[in-house]
């Protein structure tokens, strides 16, 4: 019975662990997108003259970065 109840433990501890996590995750992520179009939106309406825009960026978390042409 001990063991029964050690594993039901276990599986609620670890699977909420996940779940929290994901839950995280994804509210990042959501803050980074938002974040990175007010970036771009930013850009375009700044640099709105005809010349190009170059809108870059380095990696999944990094921010976007903007540099007129």
């Amino acid at each position: 019975m001990k063991t029964k109840n050690r594993n039901w433990t276990i599986l609620i501890v670890g699977g909420s662990i996940i779940i929290i996590g994901t839950i995280l995750l994804l509210v990042q992520i959501s803050r980074n997108h938002q974040e990175n179009m007010s970036i771009i939106n930013e850009c375009f309406d700044r640099f709105d003259e005809g010349n190009g825009v170059v809108v870059q960026k380095e990696g999944f978390w990094s921010p976007v970065t903007c540099e007129k042409q």
